[in-house]
């Protein structure tokens, strides 16, 4: 299996294991007493969470937020609901039983595959092995650095892999030349372009990886006339979990390297870039933007004002509201324990950044986003120095409101390709797109 001995050297040693417990969030008996007797995929009303919030798991953000990013990357509702419904709430849930669950569920996609291929159905048998990506990667979700993770992940890239070879997807595989090595991607293509396109560069989360990002971004751009290059950077996907290299704060550096490379292809147009970042990734598309003057372009899908000050925030208040157990943020960043990631992660702010950028910028943002609140994206929109500025705040009856609108991104990425097809490539025509939801609103 690709990767697999890769990532068990790189990771294997990592696992603190009795660290990873402690700092896992843990419900307090109030806690589990309130959440007793909730079934799966129970919305949460207005008394409980300040509006009409549907959590998978009620109560339980973590583990609800992973099964959002699933199916907003492609994956079943279905396949979910039979598998891990039986799971019930958190307080009944183990690392372990979530973990098997996901991968019951790749394995069957995989089978599943199998069969169509032998059936001469590539095309469905490339969107199973696709699924089952996701379904791998959301498996180590929640798992310390460890054989556990790393097999999972290793699955995820060798089901990515499997769908390339059987599905011809329109990508390139791409190695950018970096300070810190080689930054692995995949350059969507634009079928039938007459001319090289513009591009736009994803950074992806804090637990996000290419293949998650190919699987949310798909041709979201490229049915406009625009290329899309999704890449692992520093504290990201195979440079985290296969080299052990950290993320770091100047994201500039990354960019540039990025540029450097477009500008060495011929099948885009290097002059015409933007980027996009999602969730930290909001982050790190901002400071590239602001640093690097060859970026053209910059949306944040998810406003960062100050890193730093939010993860200090979550740990003063034990916060319930974190996607991923606290041994991810010391992980990432490359330090031991909670007390040095926090000292580390200062370096994460935007306040002073944002009033550098120049070029147009559209922000998103969810209105009941838990992880970063709203009134972040306000402050980093006013302070943003660009003449054209768009923010779009997604409201619950118009859907998308959590978190990246993991809840139904399909408003978010509507904006986001019209946008960036404006901006970047005024004269492009839509092609064979339709509208894939209503229109955000400001």
């Amino acid at each position: 299996m690709a990767g697999g001995p890769g990532a068990r050297a790189a990771l294997g040693n990592a696992e603190g294991n009795d660290e990873a417990d402690a700092l896992a969030p843990v419900p307090t008996s109030a806690q589990v007493a309130r959440r007793g007797g909730s079934e799966p995929g129970r919305v949460r009303g207005a008394a409980e969470r300040g509006g009409g919030v549907v959590e998978y798991f009620p109560g339980e953000y973590a583990w609800s937020s992973a099964v959002d990013v699933a199916v907003m990357a492609g994956g079943s509702p279905a396949d979910i609901h039979r598998v891990l419904g039986p799971l019930g709430s958190r307080a009944r849930v183990d690392r372990a039983s979530w973990a098997r669950a996901w991968s019951a569920m790749a394995h069957e996609q995989e089978s599943r595959a199998e069969d169509d291929v032998l059936a001469g159905r590539t095309a469905c048998a490339a969107e199973r092995y696709l699924r089952a990506s996701i379904y791998h990667s959301n498996g180590q979700r929640n798992e310390p650095p460890g054989p556990t993770k790393s097999e999972a992940y290793a699955a995820a890239l060798q089901a990515f892999a499997d769908a390339r070879e059987v599905g011809a997807l329109p990508l390139d595989v791409v190695h950018v030349d970096s300070p810190d090595g080689l930054l692995p991607g995949y350059l969507i293509r634009v079928p039938g372009a007459a001319e090289p396109p513009p591009v736009v560069v994803v950074f992806g989360g804090i637990d996000m990886t290419k293949e998650l990002a190919f699987a949310i971004v798909r041709d979201m751009f490229a049915a406009r006339g625009i290329a899309c290059l999704v890449i692992d950077t520093p504290g990201t996907g195979e440079l985290l979990r296969l080299r052990g290299v950290p993320s770091r704060p100047d994201s500039e550096v990354v960019m540039s390297a990025i540029v450097d490379h477009l500008e060495t292809r011929s099948d885009v147009d290097a002059s015409r870039v933007a980027v996009l970042g999602i969730s930290m990734g909001g982050y790190h598309a901002v400071r590239a933007a602001a640093f690097e003057p060859r970026v053209g372009a910059c949306v944040s899908w998810g406003a960062v004002w100050d890193y730093g000050e939010i993860w200090a925030e979550r740990w003063r208040t034990r916060s319930d509201s974190l996607s991923l157990p606290w041994f991810q943020l010391p992980w990432v960043l490359g330090v031991e324990g909670v007390d040095q990631a926090l000292e580390r992660i200062r370096a994460w702010s935007l306040t002073d950044v944002w009033p550098r950028l120049r070029q147009p910028l559209l922000v998103l943002h969810g209105a009941e986003d838990r992880q970063i609140p709203v009134r972040d994206a306000y402050r980093a929109f006013a302070a943003a120095g660009s003449a054209d500025k768009q923010l779009r705040v997604f409201a619950a009856d118009e859907g998308g409101s959590h978190h990246i609108q993991s809840d139904d991104p399909r408003p978010a990425r509507t904006a986001i390709g019209e946008w960036v097809a404006r901006v970047l490539a005024p004269a492009a025509q839509l092609v064979g797109t339709t509208a894939d939801g209503p229109p955000a609103t400001d």
